[in-house]
């Protein structure tokens, strides 16, 4: 889950385009984005990268006899 706050809506000069534009300030809850003006465009990029940016789920370890090892 994405976690963030809209502070405003508008017109500004986007922090990752560097480009004058309609967007949004905002400020992600990660930390990675505080209180910064994103075009439309950018914050939808944005949201693609951090929603494919997924915790890698632990998986359990299975442990394989010794006997089952055959060496040739």
């Amino acid at each position: 889950m994405i976690k963030l706050t809209i502070h405003s809506t508008g017109v500004g000069h986007c922090s990752l385009t560097d480009k004058e534009g309609d967007g949004l300030t905002v400020t992600f809850d990660d930390g990675t984005v505080t209180n910064a003006f994103l075009s439309w465009k950018a914050f939808r990029q944005l949201l693609g990268m951090k929603a494919g940016q997924k915790k890698p789920e632990a998986k359990p370890v299975q442990a394989v006899p010794v006997n089952a090892v055959v060496a040739k």
